[in-house]
C-alpha cells in the first residue's frame, strides 16, 4: 500500500510539474530552421509544450524578426552578430561586424545582443569591447557562449551590464558554477540549455546540484537551445527532459527556473 501510495504521488509531482508553463531563454530560428517549419508551426510547437515566452536570435537575422513580426508578445528578439554561421570563429576580429550592428538595431525591435561565441583567447577583442559598450549605451543584454575568462572580462568593462551565460558555460559542474556565481553575486545569469542529459545523467539532479540550483535560484532560467532542425524535431522531447529534473527541486525553486526568472528580467522589467 505505501508503494502504491508513493507511486501516486510521484506521477501527481510530475504532472504538476509537467504541467508549469516555461520561458524559453535560448532559441535559434535560423535559415534551415525557416525552411523546415513556418513561424505558425514553431508557435504551434510553444503552445504544445506550454512555451509562454521565447528568448530567440538566428543567423541570419531574418529568421528572428519573422518570428517576432508572427509573434510579438510571446518572442524576445536577441540580434545574432553573424551573417554566416562561419562567422562564429573570428567575428571578433572584423570591424566590419559594429556597423552592421548599428544598423540592425535602429529597427528597435532588440532586447539584446548574441548569443555569440568568444573564448579566452580573444577577450582583448577590439569588437568585443565596442559590442559591450554598445549593449551599455542601450541598455541591451549579452548572451554570451563562452569560457568563465570572457565573463570576466565583460564585467571588467562594465560591471553593471547584464550577461545571460548561454549553457552553464563550459565547465557546467555545480562547483565551478558557484565560483563564478560567488565572483559575480550581480547581474550575471545562466541558462540551462542542452545540459539537460547531464543534469540527469544519474536519474535526477544529484545533491550538488540541486543545492546550487536553490542557493542562486534566481540566476537560472530553463532553455532548449534549437541549434539545428533536428532540435525542432525533438523539441517535445527535450522539455520532457527539463521537466524531468526540474521535479527535483522545491516547487518555488522550480517555478523560478522554469518561467519567473526569465519573465522578470526579460520581460517585466522591459514593459516597466
Amino acid at each position: 500500500m505505501k508503494a502504491l501510495l508513493f507511486a501516486t504521488l510521484l506521477i501527481f509531482t510530475s504532472v504538476v510539474h509537467a504541467g508549469q508553463p516555461l520561458f524559453d531563454s535560448h532559441l535559434h530560428y535560423g535559415g534551415e530552421d525557416a525552411k523546415q517549419y513556418s513561424p505558425k508551426q514553431i508557435i504551434e510547437i510553444f503552445d504544445r509544450n506550454k512555451i509562454e515566452y521565447a528568448l530567440v536570435s538566428s543567423t541570419p537575422n531574418d529568421g528572428t524578426e519573422a518570428l517576432y513580426k508572427y509573434a510579438p508578445k510571446r518572442i524576445i528578439p536577441f540580434l545574432g552578430l553573424y551573417k554566416t554561421l562561419g562567422d562564429k570563429r573570428d567575428w571578433m576580429w572584423d570591424e566590419s561586424v559594429i556597423p552592421r550592428v548599428e544598423q540592425a538595431l535602429q529597427s528597435g525591435i532588440y532586447r539584446g545582443l548574441g548569443e555569440f561565441h568568444i573564448f579566452a583567447k580573444d577577450r582583448k577583442s577590439p569588437v568585443l569591447k565596442q559590442i559591450v559598450q554598445m549593449a551599455v549605451e542601450r541598455n541591451l543584454m549579452l548572451q554570451v557562449h563562452s569560457d568563465s575568462v570572457i565573463i570576466d572580462e565583460i564585467f571588467s568593462q562594465a560591471p553593471n551590464i547584464k550577461i545571460l551565460w548561454a549553457h552553464m558555460g563550459t565547465d557546467p559542474e555545480p562547483e565551478a558554477l558557484r565560483a563564478v556565481l560567488k565572483k559575480h553575486p550581480n547581474n550575471l545569469y545562466i541558462d540551462t540549455s542542452v545540459r539537460d542529459k547531464q543534469l540527469l545523467e544519474n536519474g535526477g539532479l544529484s545533491k550538488e546540484w540541486q543545492q546550487l540550483f536553490i542557493d542562486y535560484q534566481d540566476r537560472f532560467m530553463v532553455a532548449v537551445d534549437t541549434f539545428s532542425v533536428n532540435r525542432w524535431n525533438t523539441f517535445d522531447s527535450v522539455v520532457n527532459d527539463i521537466h524531468s529534473w526540474l521535479a527535483d527541486l522545491p516547487p518555488e525553486v522550480s517555478k523560478k527556473l522554469a518561467y519567473d526568472n526569465a519573465y522578470d528580467l526579460l520581460v517585466k522589467t522591459h514593459d516597466n
